[in-house]
């Protein structure tokens, strides 16, 4: 039990209290909430102390006495100014959670990386301007994160960076990258298809250095469009190359200019180039563009690349603009430096590389061998390689020439076979397509099946059901295929309806409604079009269908329909949001409920709601003490539902609704035990009715799509706090043997983790542990431990009876919860731990006491398990941004591997 607290948060303070200090007995501090511009040296008196809250301060540093705290376990920063940490940090031997959000950190102290490999430290960084490499780095994990940090210990200052060349074809792109290079003119260049990837070494203008730019010259062609923006990057520098005999508008300024934003936002700096200047003066309405893409413009050019007419001019101001990058200057390890130098001089010889080689040129430069497949990552995501480590696929090749890639996609794209199947690949054609060219590039039959993998990794295809043909979504037709239901069609008993509008900024990208057409291929019913797609639930007991169309460029709808149509809408809207922030972070979008009233011809009412003032509305008027608008809204007692309905009138067709029932698929969060115990009554009332769940269609069906929604909305939790190992998991006594009898808590207990696959969830015999001295992690893992068996338990009856989907280790799933049962059942409250609650937490989260349970699990989990095999669990990532952990099974799901070709 936790003994002493003292909790000043939001009491006004601005220093810390001296005498506060002096009670060394001290175990949970909290003072968020305050105007603490200071932390003094004292703090590290308290010597007990195992949770210290200072988030919501002024601190802009830390003491080094922070180091003095070695029982600290918790320790939450967030939204101070926090500029820079103590190396100190790293002595703190119990630091489990260190809570650093919405802070001004660029870099961590290199002390962190031992904590962060065991996995034994979470670690929260939102909202920080870190360097790019910490970034990419941190979204691998928590064990990446603390390996690059462990090579810093020989690293030296980079100044290197990225110039993209775009624009449309035949503007002169090839020939400026020459004259940049200082190399003579060529006249009758051919027009670049693909990438060509060349390097440009120039002086920093305010220091005495040599920064290293590789110039990324992108093909124009719009065959080409579709591959190349996965490889803009946020921070580099793009030049936007036009001829101005061609004008402005041909030359696809404007256009360009939004396909930057669109993939890269606000934040990219875009120098625009006017080649030929010797030719035609260019006419550039330049005032125009600035207002129009504020920020995003550093200057305009005009060069001349056979008189080298300001081309002097134009190296000088990328210099400039490349040395305010803010990644230069950042530190990378020495080694590592060294082996990706080498391997990327390989990249004109061959396009790929087999992952030994790979390996063999960092052991060379003494990469130790647990750091070579962080490098590989951490380069494919700098965007110098193309390696995907966690695919069974595709671990074994490193592409270092990614024009090479790109041709491979653009010959398919272009193949006239292709197309006039309506986007079909017959993979019987592919040596045809893939033979011999004459770009120069070789096509070995031996790389086609990392080819048609890497184009599923892309999103640009599927393996259809019978495995010998692909879907190019990009390819299927223009005419809609004819869904089963229409939206002016009655509803069914028994159904119900969601729907959400989303308004795009400006005109859909290319490729959104292939993007999600592929990303949700398991859900595939064979009718899909250029601009839509219709999709039925993987797991057909759910009854969920769906229709996803661009019905104007500007507007994309959704609608769902099912007994309970919450868990589909929901995996289809969070699919939706995470493709438009993280495909295209400068595409402006907001989300709208339409109004549901529909005229006696069944013709819809065009109103709307905006989907964040819906929910702010509900927020503000359920808040207690609200003050409510007269006019505005009526407050009644909602049937059986004893709390208020608050209702809206639509400004089309004047028609009351209930708040509520718009936000249907936007249900109020509540507390987990709170939903819980509803599904409780509702698994016991259809047991009473129905005699066995399953026997009523409707019925189970919505209880089987609501059960999966909280298992979902638990994994999605519990990702916020540990997301590099398993979470999902039971735990049993091992029965005692001969004549001892040992007391609870002393007794061993096995925990057995469970596979997270969604409707398929069950018990992974694989990855089972004993736990000899038991007393103490019970009581540090309760809350959560508690939490999930109440989850778990409601997955029994509906996998077997509903899900369609029967393991053999079922029943034993089911044994292993009536085990845990009675263990929880025997758990002294005792061993409970105490934890005050967060201030600002959402309900969306863990509470505090289930969160610290659940990351003590993960370091224990970490210790009995230290090469993190967890019985071949492995953690895949779904198109809705989730980490699960998976059996191999059920990876095959998410990871075919490599196709077998026809011969």
């Amino acid at each position: 039990m936790i003994k002493t607290v003292a909790n000043l948060g939001r009491s006004g303070i601005s220093s810390v209290p001296l005498d506060l200090l002096e009670q060394t007995e001290l175990e949970v501090l909290s003072l968020y909430g305050n105007d603490i511009h200071r932390l003094p040296p004292e703090i590290g008196a308290l010597s007990q102390l195992r949770k210290l809250d200072l988030a919501g301060n002024r601190l802009s540093g830390l003491p080094r006495e922070i180091g003095e705290l070695k029982h600290l376990r918790e320790l939450d920063l967030g939204g101070n100014r926090l500029t820079a940490l103590p190396e100190e940090l790293g002595a703190l031997p119990d630091l489990q959670l260190l809570d650093l959000r919405g802070n001004l950190l660029k870099t961590l102290p290199t002390s962190l990386a031992p904590l962060l490999i065991r996995g034994q430290l979470t670690i929260r960084l939102d909202n920080n301007p870190l360097d790019q490499t910490l970034v990419e780095t941190l979204r691998r994990g928590d064990a990446a994160l603390g390996t690059y940090l462990q090579s810093l210990a020989d690293g030296v200052p980079q100044y290197e960076a990225k110039i993209l060349l775009v624009g449309e074809g035949n503007v002169g792109k090839t020939s400026l990258v020459g004259a940049l290079n200082g190399e003579q003119f060529v006249p009758g260049r051919p027009t670049t298809h693909g990438i060509q990837i060349r390097e440009l070494a120039l002086r920093h203008p305010f220091l005495n250095e040599m920064l290293t730019l590789r110039t990324w010259d992108f093909g124009g062609q719009e065959i080409y469009r579709v591959t190349h923006q996965f490889f803009f990057s946020r921070r580099a520098i793009y030049l936007l190359v036009w001829h101005p005999r061609e004008g402005q508008e041909q030359g696809e300024v404007e256009g360009w200019l939004r396909r930057i934003r669109l993939r890269v936002g606000t934040a990219a700096r875009v120098m625009i180039v006017a080649t030929h200047a010797d030719e035609r003066r260019p006419e550039l309405d330049f005032p125009r563009l600035r207002e129009t893409f504020p920020g995003m413009i550093a200057g305009q050019y005009a060069v001349d690349s056979e008189t080298n007419k300001g081309v002097g001019a134009l190296r000088a101001a990328i210099g400039g603009e490349a040395a305010r990058l803010p990644q230069m200057g950042q530190l990378f390890s020495r080694r590592w430096a060294s082996a990706r130098d080498e391997i990327l001089a390989q990249a004109d010889a061959q396009p790929q590389m087999p992952f030994e080689d790979f390996a063999a040129i960092c052991r060379r430069h003494q990469v130790r061998d647990d750091e070579v497949v962080h490098l590989a990552e951490l380069l494919h995501d700098l965007g110098q390689v193309i390696y995907y480590g966690d695919d069974d696929g595709l671990r074994d090749i490193v592409i270092l020439n990614p024009e090479w890639l790109t041709k491979a996609i653009s010959h398919v794209l272009e193949d006239h076979g292709v197309r006039a199947s309506g986007g079909i690949l017959d993979h019987h054609e592919l040596r045809r397509i893939w033979r011999q060219r004459d770009d120069g590039l070789s096509y070995n039959p031996v790389h086609h099946p990392f080819f048609l993998r890497l184009m599923e990794k892309f999103d640009v295809s599927y393996r259809l059901s019978d495995r010998d043909r692909s879907l190019i979504a990009q390819l299927v037709p223009y005419e809609r295929a004819q869904p089963p239901w229409e939206a002016t069609r009655p509803l069914p008993d028994g159904i119900r309806v969601l729907r959400l509008t989303c308004e795009l900024g400006e005109s859909a990208p290319p490729g959104l409604i292939s993007w999600i057409t592929v990303r949700h291929h398991d859900a595939s019913t064979g009718q899909h079009w250029r601009r839509g797609v219709f999709l039925r639930h993987p797991i057909a007991a759910y009854r969920s269908e769906a229709l996803v169309e661009l019905q104007a460029d500007h507007r994309l709808t959704i609608e769902v329909r099912a007994p309970s149509p919450d868990l589909f809408f929901n995996v289809l809207r969070d699919s939706l949001e995470r493709l438009l922030t993280t495909r295209w972070p400068g595409l402006p979008f907001a989300l709208f409920v339409p109004c549901p009233t529909r005229d006696n011809d069944g013709v819809a009412c065009t109103g709307r709601f905006p989907l964040d003032g819906l929910i702010k509305f509900r927020e503000r008027s359920t808040r207690p003490g609200s003050v409510q608008p007269v006019g505005l809204f009526e407050a009644t007692l909602g049937a059986g539902a004893g709390r208020p309905q608050v209702v809206l009138p639509c400004l089309t067709c004047h028609q009351d609704h209930d708040v509520a029932g718009l936000l249907t698929g936007f249900v109020a969060p509540q507390p987990f035990d709170a939903e819980l115990q509803q599904l409780e009554r509702r698994l016991g009332a259809l047991s009473k009715e129905v005699g066995v769940i399953g026997d009523h269609v409707a019925e189970t069906a919505s209880f089987a799509a609501d059960t999966a929604h909280q298992l979902r909305r638990l994994v999605r939790a519990v990702g916020t706090e540990v997301n590099d190992c398993p979470r999902l998991f039971t735990v049993t006594m091992i029965p005692s043997v001969g004549w001892r009898r040992l007391s609870f808590g002393q007794r061993p207990i096995r925990i057995t983790l469970w596979c997270e696959q969604p409707g398929e969830w069950h018990t992974w015999d694989e990855a089972s542990y004993e736990v000899t001295e038991p007393r103490d992690w019970l009581r540090k893992v309760g809350p959560y431990l508690n939490l999930v068996f109440k989850t778990l338990r409601l997955v029994y009856p509906v996998a077997a009876s509903v899900a369609g989907y029967v393991a053999p280790n079922l029943d034993q799933a089911q044994r292993e919860l009536d085990l845990m049962k009675s263990l929880i059942d025997a758990l002294p409250t005792a061993l409970v731990e105490d934890a005050l609650p967060a201030p600002t937490e959402s309900r969306h989260t863990l509470s505090v006491a289930e969160g610290a349970a659940l990351r003590s699990f993960k370091v224990l989990l970490m210790q009995l398990d230290a090469v993190r095999a967890f019985g071949g669990l492995s953690r895949v990532l779904t198109s809705t941004g989730e980490f699960l952990w998976v059996c191999p099974t059920h990876r095959r799901m998410h990871d075919p591997g490599l196709p077998v070709l026809p011969a």
